[in-house]
């Protein structure tokens, strides 16, 4: 979360800095140049971006090819292993995700099938020992 504050602070200010600057470029040179600044702020941002999106993990993203392979877990299944991991109830659950504690446990059966386990604590053993959570 703070590093998204910081890049998007970044992001504001680099603008801000820009429209700054392409304001004063009106003054002192032709209307030629603001095109031009306007092109290289274009390709600054398609190359910051570019380089944040390679440079910054974003969550769960090894795990969840983990998921795919092994246990074949839906990305909402697997937040919900996961808050069992926990120790949450059902209700406990729904209420973290802010869905409805029937869908909570129509994704826990599904869990429970898709890792072949009889109950939860022996579907979170299997999930351990996939290390998926």
């Amino acid at each position: 979360m703070k590093q998204s504050v910081y890049i998007f602070g970044g992001i504001s200010i680099t603008l801000f800095f820009l429209f700054q600057l392409s304001k004063y470029c009106l003054y002192f040179f032709d209307n030629s140049f603001s095109g031009y600044l306007l092109f290289l702020a274009a390709i600054t941002f398609i190359t910051i971006g570019f380089y944040f999106s390679r440079i910054i993990p974003f969550h769960g993203k090894s795990k969840s090819q983990k998921i795919r392979k092994d246990s074949r877990l839906s990305r909402q299944e697997y937040k919900i292993l996961c808050l069992m991991n926990e120790g949450l109830s059902n209700y406990e659950i729904a209420e973290n995700l802010f869905i409805a504690e029937s869908t909570v446990k129509k994704h826990v059966s599904n869990i429970l099938n898709k890792l072949k386990a009889k109950r939860r604590t022996e579907a979170l053993k299997i999930g351990r020992e996939l290390e998926i959570i």
